[in-house]
């Protein structure tokens, strides 16, 4: 029989309930920072300032001194935590939480971030966690001995996701590098870094030379699986990208036929796709996309290669010289007869896919560091779950 005193997981060395708590008894401090004038807010500064999400710039004084778990305390970071160390200026937008002699801060920053504190947000237009709703709130809590054990553990898996962050950030930043030295700048027919033994000029070719604009329709609704083209994930599953059914059934119809290693080219602007991004699908499959998009197939050009050119950015000057934003700020104009006018550079078929091999590569490096990231946050998520009652 379950103990309900008693995390599921824990350290051989300690035994004994846990005891039941408020929130005001584990603390010395547990309220809201101060205010700050936005002008007092610098890119650098001798201290951080410390608001509901994390840091917001940098001052010269502080308010705070030591470890402190932050609680975000208005609208939609209503229940984030972050943690401080050392002298920081904390905001009125988060709430300053340090233990007491009895209790380890860092241990308090993991427990309340498990306890979900945003769901006791007010039900107001603006939601806001009040401090004395949340210090009579109740918890089971350990020895101090336990809780550094714990908090110890936490902290060295937070480390090792925080490296993992970096790394993949590198990766990132790496494959960018590449992508602007690996094909030729504006006005140049050469690119600054290139694979020995080539030494041929490329030349440029127009989209339209390689491609042809895919109007297949999906007449009698042969075709069911909805896609969308997302800037970070690529072609996905319509559902599997908003968690719900966008298109509707009745009109599919109408909607374009995506086949494997099509192209497809989504019109919506975002911060990752300033004149909207243009990806291949990989899935495997056959599915049907928007009529807002454009799609196009390809022919006498290496797919992987060019699907790395449209991750970079070089083809984005020649969209924002021949089409704007339009009526709507979330979407890029362009006519489809300019699109197909959009100059490709273009080396041999074998330089082609020795580029587009490279970056493959670098894209499955890039995803297996993404994968074991992904499943850190797992296994912490689970940690959480078992190590607290």
């Amino acid at each position: 029989m379950k103990n309900n005193n008693l995390p599921e997981l824990r350290f051989s060395s300690f035994d004994g309930e846990w005891n039941q708590h408020k929130l005001s008894d584990l603390c010395d401090e547990f309220r809201s920072g101060k205010s700050i004038k936005a002008q007092d807010i610098r890119d650098e500064g001798r201290y951080p300032v410390l608001g509901g999400n994390g840091l917001r710039g940098y001052t010269n004084t502080y308010n705070h001194d030591g470890i402190y778990a932050l609680i975000g305390r208005q609208g939609a970071l209503c229940g984030n935590m972050n943690i401080s160390y050392g002298k920081a200026y904390f905001t009125e937008h988060a709430i300053a939480v340090k233990g007491n002699e009895n209790n380890d801060t860092r241990f308090l920053f993991y427990l309340l971030g498990k306890m979900n504190l945003g769901q006791y947000s007010g039900q107001s237009a603006q939601p806001g966690l009040a401090v004395n709703k949340l210090i009579e709130l109740t918890s089971f809590i350990p020895t101090r001995a336990e809780q550094t054990k714990i908090s110890d553990f936490f902290k060295q898996l937070d480390e090792t996701i925080a490296l993992h962050h970096q790394e993949l950030a590198t990766l990132k930043q790496t494959k960018q590098g590449f992508l602007q030295k690996m094909f030729p700048k504006e006005g140049e027919s050469l690119p600054e870094l290139r694979f020995p033994g080539f030494i041929d000029e490329w030349v440029e070719r127009k989209l339209g030379e390689i491609s042809f604009k895919v109007k297949d329709k999906n007449l009698g609704g042969i075709y069911s699986e909805t896609l969308t083209n997302s800037a970070e994930l690529g072609i996905i599953n319509q559902r599997e990208f908003f968690d719900k059914d966008i298109s509707n059934k009745k009109n599919l119809g109408g909607y374009y036929v995506v086949r494997p290693d099509d192209f497809v080219y989504n019109p919506r602007i975002s911060n990752l796709a300033p004149v909207g991004p243009i990806k291949r699908n990989k899935l495997g499959r056959i599915g049907v996309i928007s009529p807002l998009y454009y799609v196009f197939r390809t022919h006498g050009v290496d797919n992987t290669y060019l699907e790395s050119y449209f991750s970079s950015t070089s083809w984005h000057e020649f969209m924002k010289l021949n089409g704007d934003s339009g009526a709507r700020s979330d979407r890029f104009a362009i006519k489809d007869s300019v699109f197909a006018e959009m100059p490709i550079p273009f080396p041999s078929l074998v330089e082609q896919t020795k580029i587009g091999e490279f970056f493959k590569q670098i894209d499955k490096t890039i995803s297996l560091h993404q994968q074991e990231l992904d499943a850190l946050q797992q296994t912490k998520k689970a940690f959480l779950q078992k190590m607290f009652v």
